[in-house]
């Protein structure tokens, strides 16, 4: 079923999918696709690099000076590419109209050959350029000073204080991250078991800057992880 969040996407459906939005010009991939004969392109189950100058309506722009001039993602499943084209479609059709989005490990990952990002199951969302300017997750939310339950302000979490989303929804950027937060519990893995409806602040497959894990934490300071599927 195409209806089907990107992450509970059969094969064949992201395949469906990914071949409708190439001829419906929202994507374009490194190669042109085809059809019939007796080499189809993309084949279901297949990996594959899409070019950055569209993806729903949007360029995605790597975050990484090393990655400036590239043009096509590294290789990744198809229910990613799909998970890309929903992001980038409700984005500009949203009250944030974005044009730019700004990501990171789209097929290629910083740590294992084995990880979701390099089997190309992930995608970090760093920031964009919306109808209020450029909105960087770490700027605009990470480097945020935390306002405690006592008042108090702080650059970190304490140790037992469990978190909260920082940010106030009615700024701009507050407003903007939670929209993409909660966009995401509907399209990429959430909680354990496939359940969606997590909010910012709670156990998630989805990595912010006010994640629950003090140990991965600091390391999604500067974007928002998402991904259709890995270990648990």
């Amino acid at each position: 079923m195409t209806d089907q969040p990107a992450f509970k996407l059969s094969d064949q459906d992201a395949r469906d999918l990914v071949v409708g939005f190439v001829q419906t010009n929202l994507l374009e991939l490194e190669k042109d696709v085809a059809t019939t004969g007796a080499h189809p392109y993309p084949k279901v189950g297949e990996r594959v690099r899409v070019k950055l100058a569209n993806i729903g309506g949007v360029t995605y722009t790597p975050d990484n000076p090393d990655a400036a001039a590239w043009t096509t993602t590294y290789p990744m499943e198809m229910r990613t590419v799909v998970l890309a084209v929903r992001l980038a479609l409700f984005l500009k059709a949203s009250r944030w109209g974005v044009s730019t989005i700004y990501w990171g490990g789209m097929g290629i990952g910083g740590s294992t050959a084995t990880d979701r990002h390099s089997l190309g199951r992930a995608i970090d969302f760093h920031g964009a350029e919306t109808n209020s300017g450029k909105l960087d997750v770490s700027t605009d939310w990470g480097s945020q000073l935390i306002t405690l339950p006592n008042g108090k302000k702080a650059h970190a979490w304490p140790v037992g204080t469990p978190p909260y989303y920082r940010l106030d929804v009615d700024t701009p950027a507050g407003g903007f991250f939670y929209d993409v937060y909660h966009f995401l519990t509907g399209e990429a893995r959430d909680k354990l078991g496939g359940i969606a409806g997590s909010s910012i602040g709670d156990h998630s497959f989805i990595l912010c800057p006010d994640m629950p894990d003090p140990a991965k934490r600091p390391f999604h300071q500067d974007h928002i992880h998402c991904d259709v599927a890995g270990d648990d």
